[in-house]
């Protein structure tokens, strides 16, 4: 299914108004949550994210730091949930390198499949815990388009198991 650009426009104004008042944290140690504080990966992300809008941070530092993403805090995803949701949306060019990796990294930080470890389904429901409504539902429109466009059926799975 093709969702228009009318249709897409219309989630990223949802998405810029549900985080628009989101400051991003500035201390790397407030970045990440306690279990992986001590993983090089997750710290270079901490590094490189601190302190920027989500709006600062290109495509390409997404595409790098995509594995990382399960391991920031709470406050630290909130404030750059939007930039991974934004570039889940950006391309429908079947020559975009980057866009399959960030969907797919971006849709495991949401979900708490039970197969996963209990360290990573804790802080997986904490990051979720720390968004507003509005911020779920500007999530849900993104896991929506992510099942209809791209045939992801783990949106759908955690958009159930979010109700």
């Amino acid at each position: 299914m093709q969702v228009s650009e009318e249709q897409k426009e219309l989630i990223r104004a949802q998405i810029r108004a549900a985080f628009a008042d989101v400051v991003a944290p500035t201390e790397i140690d407030d970045m990440l949550s306690e279990p992986f504080r001590g993983n090089d990966d997750a710290y270079e992300m901490a590094t490189a994210f601190a302190g920027k809008l989500w709006s600062e941070i290109p495509r390409v530092e997404l595409f790098h730091h995509r594995e990382s993403l399960f391991a920031l805090s709470p406050a630290a995803y909130r404030a750059y949930l939007p930039a991974y949701l934004m570039a889940s949306l950006a391309s429908e060019d079947a020559s975009d390198k980057y866009g399959a990796d960030i969907r797919g990294y971006m849709l495991l930080s949401l979900g708490t499949d039970p197969a996963s470890s209990s360290i990573r389904v804790a802080t997986t429901r904490a990051r979720i815990a720390a968004l507003d409504p509005a911020q779920r539902e500007a999530v849900a429109a993104v896991l929506r388009f992510l099942d209809e466009r791209w045939h992801m059926r783990d949106a759908a799975i955690v958009l159930r198991d979010w109700r």
